[in-house]
């Protein structure tokens, strides 16, 4: 029984951060692909999850200004997209130091 427990925990705690590192890696492709080619502005869509559109919506936006500010863009402009007056998404527009 404390085996099955202590798996449960462990996956209960390693499940969002392999999540959190999924989707970091996406950003941080994207944005290595973009400052690769030379970009100087880029606008991406940063999707929201429908179980996770208050903090959830903030850890992503956090996540895509780290890896995009770590290849050397900055923030222009977030804006908020809405549909049926619920809260999909962002569209954020990078420029390049």
């Amino acid at each position: 029984m404390r085996r099955i427990f202590a798996a449960a925990l462990v996956a209960a705690l390693l499940v969002p951060a392999v999540a959190m590192a999924a989707s970091q890696s996406h950003y941080d492709k994207k944005a290595a692909a973009v400052a690769s080619e030379g970009q100087r502005t880029v606008s991406i869509y940063v999707d929201v999850d429908l179980g996770a559109r208050k903090s959830g919506s903030a850890d992503e936006l956090n996540q895509s200004h780290r890896a995009f500010n770590a290849n050397g863009y900055d923030v222009v402009s977030v804006v908020g997209y809405t549909e049926n007056g619920d809260l999909q998404g962002f569209f954020v527009t990078y420029v390049r130091r």
